[in-house]
């Protein structure tokens, strides 16, 4: 069944244009001169309440084979 048949929308889709892709690829910057995105704060909350969890933990399994 076509799809001009079959009841769904028409297919009014806009071509790719792959000239930016292509212009991104052949540029000079690459990657590692791109500037830093700054200080990771976010993995130091992470691992401070992965620590924290891990104690917790451990004082839960303590308590229960200990009481």
């Amino acid at each position: 069944m076509s799809h001009a048949r079959s009841g769904l929308p028409p297919l009014n889709l806009e071509p790719f244009d792959p000239t930016p892709l292509y212009a991104a690829a052949r540029s000079p910057r690459r990657e590692k001169h791109q500037p830093d995105p700054g200080p990771k704060r976010h993995t130091v909350i992470t691992s401070v309440a992965a620590g924290l969890s891990f104690v917790l933990a451990i004082g839960a399994c303590a308590a229960y084979f200990l009481g």
